[in-house]
């Protein structure tokens, strides 16, 4: 198992027993070959070894392992939430929305909002769902990056707020840093095991605006 999952299991364990009761069954081979073939992209390795620890998480209440209602995804979501986000961008796509001239444009009106190296894309085929947070705000692995953004990386996508950010250049990374996060105090736990972070950084709420990859675009 990923050490630096190992250490988020564990301090679970001893801050928030209730969130490991929500935690899937493991996935089987079989599971995750049909998430590879249904949306027809290849799943890293630390995701497979994810979902063999644990299918994801139940969703029967606001708990996450990853704080904040982050809820990881079982093989049966990642197909049905993906197939879903497909559906309804095709159903209302306009191809002038995904051009960086409308992207320029709707973020200098305040209209999108974007956050690093990542696209604001309205077709977003080559993003795969791996948490869900209050059924609408989804964290992606990105096999379609902005200029200058990794392959791979994890984004987090508020499709009705229009917020576009990137988390870490990779799931090994957000695991990295979340354990890190834990373990030197920066999120709380409520009484019924619910997982917050303290407090975000004016830092992060300043570097919101038009990204630089997209500015150098003429």
């Amino acid at each position: 198992m990923n050490k630096d999952l190992e250490r988020i299991l564990a301090w679970a364990k001893v801050h928030s027993p209730q969130t490991l009761q929500h935690l899937n069954s493991p996935a089987s081979d079989d599971d995750i070959r049909t998430v590879e073939t249904e949306i027809g992209i290849k799943l890293p390795n630390i995701l497979k070894e994810l979902l063999k620890q644990f299918d994801g998480e139940d969703g029967e209440t606001w708990l996450a392992l990853l704080g904040n209602g982050n809820q990881l995804l079982s093989c049966k979501r990642i197909i049905e939430d993906y197939k879903i986000g497909q559906e309804a961008a095709e159903e209302n796509f306009d191809d002038e929305m995904d051009t960086v001239a409308y992207w320029k444009d709707r973020i200098e009106c305040g209209i999108i909002f974007v956050k690093g190296n990542v696209k604001p894309l309205f077709l977003q085929p080559n993003w795969l769902p791996i948490t869900c947070m209050n059924g609408d705000v989804y964290r992606y692995l990105d096999f379609d990056p902005a200029p200058g953004g990794t392959e791979g990386q994890v984004i987090e996508v508020d499709m009705e707020g229009c917020s576009y950010q990137v988390v870490a250049d990779s799931l090994e990374e957000a695991f990295s840093m979340y354990a890190d996060q834990l373990e030197s105090g920066k999120y709380k736990v409520e009484e019924d095991g619910y997982i917050e972070l303290i407090e975000v950084g004016l830092e992060n709420e300043l570097s919101w605006g038009t990204p630089k990859w997209l500015k150098d675009i003429k």
